[in-house]
């Protein structure tokens, strides 16, 4: 039986699903499939329901069953690329984002699940048309016009981000990341914001949401030049969830050491050899990394393929070590003792060939890649590594003000000014023992102070250490149109400015809190 009840029942699956409902979904899609065996949507529904549960093999074995066939449609790919991603598969969640591109989709929910899969893979510019797709389909949705708003930051489309996000609060006034994303990117705050930010904050019980909401208030307070009000604000919405993820400090330290050690006792190659494209941009969050990847970039022949976690977790799979983390001690140790790391390097370059193309030079540009520079001059023989440094107390104030994506446990110290400044002193330690270990032909310390000083000078600095010709664009890095996913997006699109270096001293009470924290590990101002 094929008709109307299948069809019915497609449509009561498919439309249970994207309203959350998933039992009444499964309940449907498994009638579907009593009144057609073939119907493959039902599988779909299946397959994303297992998705949603955090069932990855569940969800793979769904969708191969789907795949085999012959079925071929975005919603497939869309789901493989999910799968790809819960089992930290970067290679082919990316190959299936793009091919669910190329088949595309009018179903605004499967749009906004493209567009987020785009997104996750570094595809920031592709991922704006599926998501107007979805705000053009539920116009209603508040966090489909959320996505594309922030897809069109990403982008360097400012001015219709900013246009989006006022929208957005309009439509909800209490869509608290809504509100937290146009006061970071408005020209003009408006008279009452603070008001209406100050009541939803005493209105709500989600740690969540105050935590955003504290932090765009803290950014009102940095506009009327009220700094130690805003890092009142920033220690309130702080506090509940430096509560919640509880900070190891022990921990912390353990990553450093094992870095250090790892840094100390390898045999790293003097100078780069073999395959030289990759250049990894390394340093705190915060510290000038996006800045210089756009001075780079503006090189006709060096190309950004974002922030990856890709090394870290090839390296992970290859040694094995246990738990699920891949920032910890045990896999820095693993790697420091490893006899050959060759195999490593060769994944990570086979994985890259698809982002970077045939571009003589390629940008890793994830921070806390810094962790593991010591396996990546190991493994990648002919690799550099650029590491920001910046003034200690700048960094820590730049990392507490930064409301980082909460559900990454590797930020857990920015919830707490003194977790922050243990956090940061632990990496200048990491950063001093690197600067006196490892080969400066192939790990280069730059100082943010000094390319804000003297821009054409480590500009000169910083292509002779990568190997490339002079070329004027790089001074000119804000006229630079590629996408930009971080919290440096608007910044970024500026000329060089000087307003962020020694901003601590701004602060009164916070800059005597900052000195007394940092003093802590003898790090003076």
């Amino acid at each position: 039986m094929t008709g109307q009840t299948d069809i019915s029942n497609l449509s009561i699956a498919r439309k249970q699903l994207f309203a959350g409902n998933f039992q009444a979904a499964h309940a449907a899609a498994q009638q579907a499939l009593k009144d057609d065996p073939q119907a493959v949507e039902a599988v779909l529904v299946m397959a994303a329901i297992a998705v949603e549960h955090g069932n990855g093999p569940g969800a793979e074995k769904l969708c191969s069953i789907a795949a085999q066939t012959g079925h071929r449609s975005c919603w497939l790919a869309v789901l493989e690329a999910r799968v790809a991603l819960m089992q930290q598969d970067q290679e082919r969640a990316r190959e299936r984002a793009l091919v669910a591109f190329e088949l595309g989709t009018d179903d605004p929910h499967i749009a906004n699940q493209l567009g987020v899969a785009l997104s996750r893979t570094g595809r920031h510019a592709e991922a704006v048309q599926p998501f107007r797709t979805a705000v053009a389909g539920a116009a209603g949705n508040a966090d489909y016009r959320y996505n594309l708003a922030v897809a069109l930051q990403f982008s360097g489309d400012l001015a219709d981000a900013e246009r989006e996000f006022h929208a957005l609060v309009a439509m909800q006034p209490d869509h608290a990341k809504g509100w937290g994303a146009l006061v970071q990117l408005a020209h003009e705050p408006e008279p009452g914001w603070d008001a209406a930010l100050s009541q939803l904050f005493d209105d709500s019980k989600d740690v969540e949401s105050r935590l955003t909401i504290g932090h765009a208030l803290a950014r009102l307070a940095e506009e009327r030049q009220d700094w130690d009000t805003s890092l009142k604000w920033l220690d309130r919405a702080k506090a509940p969830k430096a509560a919640e993820v509880a900070h190891d400090r022990s921990a912390a330290e353990a990553i450093a050491d094992a870095a250090i050690a790892a840094g100390g006792a390898g045999s790293f190659a003097d100078i780069p050899s073999g395959d030289e494209r990759p250049i990894f941009i390394v340093g705190m969050p915060r510290s000038g990394t996006t800045l210089v990847e756009r001075i780079l970039t503006s090189h006709p022949n060096v190309r950004s393929v974002g922030e990856l976690s890709d090394f870290a977790i090839l390296l992970k799979q290859e040694l094995r070590t246990p738990g699920q983390l891949v920032l910890e001690p045990a896999l820095l140790q693993a790697a420091s003792t490893a006899p050959d790391l060759t195999a490593v390097g060769k994944a990570y370059l086979q994985r890259l060939s698809q982002l970077a193309g045939d571009t003589p030079h390629f940008i890793d540009k994830m921070p806390f890649n810094a962790f593991f520079t010591p396996a990546i001059l190991r493994a990648l023989p002919g690799a550099r590594v650029i590491c920001l440094r910046r003034s200690p107390f700048d960094v820590l104030f730049a990392n507490y003000r930064q409301l980082f994506a909460t559900g990454f446990s590797y930020y857990s110290y920015a919830y707490d000014f003194g977790d922050t400044a243990h956090f940061v002193a632990g990496f200048e330690r990491m950063a001093n023992a690197f600067e006196a270990s490892l080969p400066p032909a192939r790990f280069l310390p730059v100082r943010y102070e000094e390319v804000i000083a003297d821009q054409r000078g480590q500009t000169e600095r910083l292509l002779a250490f990568c190997g490339l010709e002079w070329d004027d664009a790089c001074m000119e890095f804000h006229r630079n149109a590629e996408p930009v996913a971080t919290a440096s997006a608007v910044q970024v699109r500026s000329p060089i400015y000087t307003s962020s270096v020694e901003k601590w001293r701004r602060y009164g009470e916070g800059s005597e809190r900052a000195i007394d924290e940092l003093g802590k590990y003898g790090i003076e101002a």
